[in-house]
């Protein structure tokens, strides 16, 4: 290296500048991905068993009681999911510049997890943000401004979700891609179903998915076959919009308290470690 050269160092995520970021990608009509590897798909890239359901987590090899809804069971095991895992790490590998992955960090309590997917991937790139980029911190601010200008931007929404689902708001004018319950159960013919309706979907289409791990497979095999379609893992961000309860996740309780004890549990929640997001 010649004594004029520079090493231009990264510029490391922060919750602000990359959901400017996206809402800039949104108002030019730039299409691009955006794929969300939380600890649950950590956990089968691990090859470590994940199971949620009927009240009961298995996770990091112990079990535990939880309060989850029916469309949030999953179950994978490493003795019959390698085709759900090696999909999932194809979709972890994949590298383009206007495909994202949003990975666990600092906040989360997952160093261990971020460092494991910069390891996969080669180190830190550009195209590395925070898995829970439009949550916690960013929750309201997703809701109130960005998906209604996402939604509004598109002439073509589709939204990828639980069978259950009922599209309100402005989702109503998107057309509801169904999933089974614990889709990894019947994860091939799922996959295939929804990949068809998908690859005819309307020139410049806005997909939203709130499908767990199928999402990172959607959004990798459609960034290589139809780039054109701008795909977003939203996860539980607008489950109210969705038809599904708006009571499941932590960063819930912060929107629209009414009474003096959610008012209290959201102001508390505000001080909480995940709450700002931090690389």
């Amino acid at each position: 290296m010649s004594g004029h050269e520079q090493v231009v160092p990264h510029v490391m995520p922060t919750g602000s500048t990359d959901l400017a970021k996206f809402t800039q990608l949104v108002r030019d009509r730039s299409p691009f991905t955006f794929v969300r590897f939380s600890d649950g798909e950590i956990e089968v890239l691990r090859n470590r068993k994940l199971v949620i359901s009927g009240g009961v987590t298995e996770f990091r090899g112990k079990r535990f009681s939880n309060k989850f809804p029916e469309f949030d069971q999953k179950r994978f095991d490493p003795r019959l999911g390698q085709d759900v895992r090696r999909d999932l790490l194809a979709s972890a590998l994949f590298e383009d510049p206007a495909y994202f992955k949003g990975i666990p960090s600092r906040h989360n309590n997952a160093l261990g997890d971020r460092e494991f997917m910069l390891r996969l991937n080669g180190g830190f790139s550009s195209q590395m943000t925070f898995s829970d980029l439009f949550l916690n911190e960013n929750f309201i601010q997703a809701r109130s401004e960005f998906f209604t200008l996402a939604t509004s931007c598109f002439d073509h929404l589709l939204v990828v979700g639980n069978w259950r689902c009922e599209l309100k708001g402005h989702l109503s004018k998107g057309n509801l891609v169904q999933i089974p319950d614990n889709f990894f159960a019947t994860y091939q013919q799922t996959l295939e179903n929804v990949l068809e309706r998908l690859k005819v979907a309307p020139d410049s289409a806005l997909v939203l998915s709130s499908a767990s791990s199928l999402s990172n497979v959607l959004g990798h095999r459609l960034r290589k076959s139809r780039s054109d379609l701008t795909f977003m893992d939203i996860g539980t961000v607008l489950n109210d919009l969705m038809g599904l309860p708006l009571s499941t996740r932590a960063y819930h309780k912060i929107m629209n308290p009414r009474t003096l004890g959610e008012k209290f549990s959201a102001w508390r929640y505000r001080l909480h470690n995940e709450f700002q997001l931090r690389w």
